[in-house]
Formats: C-alpha cells, structure tokens, sequence
C-alpha cells in the first residue's frame, strides 16, 4: 500500500493508536514505514513474518529458521528492532522509492532472513493464502471479525483510540489515498452489528465489513480443442499500453511469457503468483493477445503486456480490501487498463470509492455485466467510471446467458477456445468475463493510439467497432 506523508493525521493515528493493549490475548505486529511495533509471546517467527506480509512487505527465509519469539516495543526503527530478535541469523531490508511519496521517501518491499553465508537457501514465506469468508445469509459475504473504517480528515487521536477501546480492535492496515483503516476485531465478533452500532460514530465517514465477492467464471461450452499447451506468443507490438487482470493468478507456466509484465499476490502479498483456479490465466491469456474469442474476425487488436494480479483465494473469494491493494498495485506499475472479469451484486461505498480513485488516476476500467440474464446491477460493472461489459455468441448474437440492463455499456465476443481450464480441463468456454478481457485489450489498443482517451471517447469508438 502508499506511504502516507509524514505530516499526515492519518499517519499519525496509526502509528499512535490501535494500543498494545487492545488485543492482550494476540500479538501485534505493525509495520508503520520504517518502524515496527510488536508485541509477542513465544510466538512463531513465521507468524510474525506473516503478519507483516499481510501489510504488503514481501517475505524471504530459510526455511530452516523459525524460532519462537517474545518481544514488546513500540515504534522502533526496523533495522534496531529485526537486530533485537533475530540475534542467531542475519537478515537483509530490501526498500524502493515510493512514488507516492512527495519526497520520494524509499519504502520498505522485501525482508530476507538466513544464516550467515546462506543466503541463497532463501525461499517465500509459506503461509495460509485463503480469506475466512462468512456467508451472512441475504446473498451477502464478509471476511471474518475483520472492519474497515473512511475516517474524516478531522477524526481527532482521542475518539479513534476511544473507538479501538470500545471495539478491542487493532489497527492492521491501512489505505492512505482514501483514510481507510483496517481493523481486526475480536475473535467472533458480529461485524455487521458492529458497523451499525459505529456508522454515526464522529470522524467515522463510512463502516463496512470487509465484503467479500465470489468468482463466477464462465462454463464450459460444446466443442472447441483446447489445446492443454501453452500456446506461442510474441511480444505485444502495438504500444506499451499495461493492463492489469484482477482476477484468481497466474499460473507458473506463463510467468516467464513475454507479455507478463509482473504478477502479485493482493491476497497475500509478497507471496509467489499461483493461479489454483485458472480463471486468472484465461483471461491474461486473452487481455494479452495470445488468445482471440470465437467471432472475433481475423483483424482483432494486438496484444498487451499484462500486469496479473492475484485478488481471488483458492477458494474463488476476493474482498473489498483485497482489490484496494490490487488497484494500488496497478496505479504503482503503470497500468492504464483495469479488467475485471467477475461481478456481484453486492455494491461496497468503499469499493465504489477504490474504483472512482482508479478511474481518477487515469485507469479505464472494464468489469463483466455477469453471467445469468437477471437485469439486476452486478458490480464492479455497475459503477459510475466503470465500462460494463455484455457477451455475444460466435455469430455475433447476444448470448443467452450474458445480463442485461442500462449498466451494460458494450457487448464483445464471449466465447473462446482456451488451454487451460477453470475448475476443469481445458476446452472452449463462454462467458462476460471473456469478453471483458477482450474489451480491455481493445481498449489498450485505443490507447496505445491515443494517450490522452478518456471513458467517453472509448466508448464512442468501440461502438462504431474500431
């Protein structure tokens, strides 16, 4: 996530607030710039290290070393603080310039643990890389005892350590461009109460669980060979335009194509990029260019050089913090297209905020309209800025499965003939997800030819089919 100016207010409340008390019974482990605070009793190392992965610091270690740590301290530099309980093995900070910063301030990205002269035994922090999703039983999901808190630029220290107090919450994370924090409740919380009980809270602007929003990819269609290869692909060549795929990974067989750009895990970042689900993969592979949908004719945009970016678990859920730190990705790696090939029709405040910040930055951002003929708003598709997205059949047809409504602002081919699978073997498969990643490479064409386009003139040319 961006670092958050030194004079900030909201700086100044994390690093402050969430006090080691609030959660005597777990430890606390926060990383605020290049401080850390920390409160641990005979706890696993790797669960510290896994706690500060969570907090977008990317963790590599011996997997050999993981002693058992008690320490308790507040705000103290990383480097003192890493000497202090890592006494028996040595130990590297890696930092980068955080374009966020005005002052260029650098920012820490990688932790490397290992014995002397050992260095290379190094490996990514293994660690659970699912979210705990609860079903709240009216068609909506949340991640457990988790709550995520606008504050009003004029919150004072006072009431949000009043607020920590009363909930026993920790500040965990947070989101600088929109003053989002993270907070983790007690175990079994009920966070919807919670966020009713607090929304007219003073200095609290919007409360909302962390909502979660499940992966529908397309089905499997009758026909097609899906080839279970990885199929040949040369460097895009029209421009340079990135798009970023949120979506379930990217498998490891296509992370060395010469359209992958980079890949990141947003749901548990500084983990290595998988895709268990294939969803992902599908639609890199058709953002890119290496795949073209059934219908598409024989003159279709280059391809793209992709940015892919896991924001669904194992399990097919992505969350509303989880996309913020996938859209944050994307802005830091120059990405000018954001696809997004699911939808829910659960609408966030939050969310909407996270894509109208996207769209502020320059992103266009495309979503599927949803797979089932309802006429019922799916987001992200439904959002103002957003570019939602319908499927048609090889003829050209409105296929029978895409949705409906005035959300829908393009239709595109929606069937393809891919080699890998979702859930499944590979073969042809149809869906608005297809077609949103198709979208978004034409959109990256357009681009490409025109820096300056904004939504409205997308739009304009797509629907004359340039």
């Amino acid at each position: 996530m961006k670092r958050i100016k030194k004079n900030s207010i909201f700086l100044l409340l994390c690093l402050l607030l969430s006090p080691l008390s609030a959660q005597a019974a777990e430890s606390v482990v926060r990383v605020n710039g290049d401080r850390l605070t920390l409160n641990a009793q005979n706890e696993e190392l790797s669960k510290i290290l896994g706690s500060l992965s969570e907090q977008g610091i990317r963790i590599r270690i011996d997997p050999r070393i993981n002693p058992k740590i008690t320490a308790a301290f507040n705000n103290r530099p990383i480097g003192a603080a890493m000497a202090g309980i890592l006494r028996s093995v040595d130990y590297a900070l890696i930092w980068k310039k955080d374009k966020s910063s005005t002052a260029n301030e650098p920012r820490l990205r990688e932790i490397r643990i290992f014995y002397k002269g050992q260095e290379a035994l190094v490996r990514p922090l293994k660690k659970g890389a699912n979210l705990t999703v609860v079903n709240n039983g009216d068609g909506t999901y949340f991640v457990k005892d988790i709550l995520l808190l606008r504050l009003a630029p004029t919150i004072t220290e006072e009431t949000l350590a009043a607020l920590l107090d009363q909930l026993g919450a920790a500040i965990i994370d947070a989101y600088a461009p929109l003053g989002i924090v993270r907070l983790r409740l007690p175990h079994g919380s009920d966070v919807q109460a919670i966020t009713e009980t607090i929304a007219s809270t003073p200095g609290v602007q919007t409360a909302e669980p962390d909502y979660a929003y499940p992966l529908e990819g397309g089905s499997p269609a009758i026909g097609g060979t899906g080839a279970s290869l990885p199929p040949p692909v040369d460097s895009p060549k029209n421009g340079n335009t990135i798009i970023a795929v949120l979506d379930s990974g990217l498998l490891s067989d296509y992370k060395a194509s010469p359209f992958v750009q980079s890949a990141y895990d947003a749901v548990s970042p500084g983990a290595e990029v998988g895709d268990e689900l294939g969803h992902g993969t599908q639609m890199t592979l058709i953002a890119a260019g290496a795949v073209n949908p059934l219908g598409a004719g024989s003159i279709t945009p280059a391809g793209s050089p992709v940015v892919a970016i896991r924001a669904f678990d194992d399990n097919g859920f992505t969350s509303t913090y989880t996309l913020m730190r996938g859209i944050d990705y994307a802005i830091e790696n120059g990405s000018r297209v954001l696809s997004l090939s699911w939808g829910s029709e659960t609408s966030s405040t939050l969310l909407a905020s996270a894509v109208r910040y996207a769209a502020a930055k320059g992103l266009i951002l495309v979503a599927a309209a949803g797979n089932a003929p309802t006429g019922n708003p799916v987001y992200p598709a439904a959002y103002d800025n957003v570019i939602g997205v319908g499927a048609l059949d090889p003829n050209g047809d409105t296929w029978d499965q895409s949705n409906y409504g005035d959300f829908v602002a393009v239709s595109a081919p929606g069937m393809a003939d891919l080699p890998v699978g979702y859930k499944g073997d590979p073969g042809t498969y149809a869906g608005t997800s297809i077609a949103t990643a198709y979208i978004a490479r034409r959109v990256a064409a357009i681009l490409n030819q025109n820096p300056d386009a904004d939504r409205a003139t997308i739009l304009r040319i797509l629907g004359k089919g340039k």
